[in-house]
């Protein structure tokens, strides 16, 4: 299974794939942390290395499916706002085999405004209505991400069908509130 997190910047994608990734347990694949390891000195990535790095989480993502039966990929690589990444995705999972569940995340846009603000990206929001934007095409799970990241997570499991919301619901509350 892959669980794909969409949405536009600063609107909980990577809060929430990590999350997800803790609570399954599943195995998190995040094309921003893959660059700040492989090339700490980039700033600001051209287009070429996003999809020479998108490539390699795809590549993994393919291996562990492969090599680890039951395993679960959590996403966080593409905002997914552009409908030929979309379609893309659920090529390449229906080419696999697996199931895709694309999660979009969502907040007004003040909210992702304090957040870019408070990560020091102050990265401009591009409403979906921008060139160059789609909204996310059906089917998908929409979360509001201003709701507390538990809430998130519970949203997001109750809506993805084979993963057992009691185990993974437990390993994570147990990570948010330690005894």
């Amino acid at each position: 299974m892959i669980i794909a997190l969409g949405g536009r910047p600063s609107t909980g994608k990577s809060t929430l794939a990590r999350a997800l990734a803790e609570a399954i347990p599943g195995i998190l694949l995040d094309t921003a942390a893959l660059r700040k390891v492989l090339f700490p000195s980039v700033v600001e990535s051209p287009p070429e290395l996003d999809n020479w790095l998108y490539e390699g989480v795809l590549k993994a993502a393919s291996w562990n499916l492969d090599t680890v039966p039951g395993t679960v990929i959590v996403l966080d690589a593409r905002p997914l706002t552009r409908r030929r990444d979309v379609l893309s995705l659920r090529c390449f999972a229906s080419a696999l085999n697996h199931a895709l569940h694309v999660i979009e995340c969502v907040c007004p846009d003040d909210v992702a405004l304090v957040r870019s603000a408070a990560a020091g990206t102050s990265q401009p929001l591009s409403s979906l209505e921008d060139a160059g934007t789609d909204p996310i095409p059906e089917p998908k799970v929409v979360v509001d991400t201003c709701q507390p990241l538990a809430q998130c997570v519970s949203v997001t499991l109750a809506a993805l069908p084979g993963l057992t919301m009691s185990g993974a619901n437990s390993t994570f509350s147990e990570h948010l509130h330690p005894a």
